[in-house]
């Protein structure tokens, strides 16, 4: 917390539940903490548009997107618009509640696979994984909205976009970007990286 703008030690403080205090708060440390590494002895500011994507004020060639789902926190981070969504495998959760914003192809593929909550949360993740790179919400998933998975390519109003899906043990994990995801380098933190963004001493 010491880290965080007053702005975001509040964000974190509404939330209910402890843990998602702490991906509240680990999450704007850590945007925080890569941005100034690419701005070193430069305040970083961080802001909303409209819609509510986060951005760095000031900074162009910098973008950003966050998620997070049970103990995983994502970023990635880009020189242009670029989106990431993480959904840990609810395999309890009946997806066939969100028939309607999926299409007909997408029902059936999802029907037909070996494990159906797993592939459910793939489309679903490539879908959320889009709506943050356009910092739109869901309602954007209209008729226009087209995705082709054997391609990964997703077109949407003239747009196409690249997208690709990584399996982390109980999770999916999809990014979204104009630049072609297949070359998307994934680093997970140790608890030695974790150490070296501290500023100060965890002692």
């Amino acid at each position: 917390m010491p880290f965080l703008t007053e702005h975001e030690r509040q964000k974190a403080e509404r939330y209910r539940f402890e843990a998602d205090k702490i991906r509240s708060a680990v999450g704007a440390f850590l945007i925080r903490t890569m941005a100034s590494r690419s701005f070193p002895e430069t305040e970083i500011v961080i802001e909303r548009t409209a819609s509510g994507k986060p951005y760095l004020a000031g900074r162009s060639g910098y973008e950003f997107s966050l998620s997070h789902s049970g103990d995983l926190i994502v970023l990635a981070t880009d020189v242009c618009p670029v989106g990431v969504d993480v959904e840990r495998i609810r395999r309890e959760k009946d997806w066939r509640i969100f028939h309607r914003y999926l299409s007909e192809a997408e029902m059936t593929m999802i029907e037909n696979a070996e494990d159906q909550a797993s592939e459910f949360f793939r489309v679903w993740t490539i879908r959320e994984a889009f709506s943050k790179e356009e910092g739109e919400g869901l309602a954007i998933f209209d008729k226009d909205f087209t995705v082709d998975y054997e391609r990964k390519i997703i077109r949407y109003k003239g747009l196409e976009l690249s997208f690709s899906t990584t399996d982390y043990p109980e999770y999916k994990i999809s990014i979204c970007s104009p630049h072609k995801t297949d070359d998307v380098s994934i680093h997970c933190l140790s608890e030695k990286d974790w150490e070296d963004l501290f500023p100060v001493s965890l002692n």
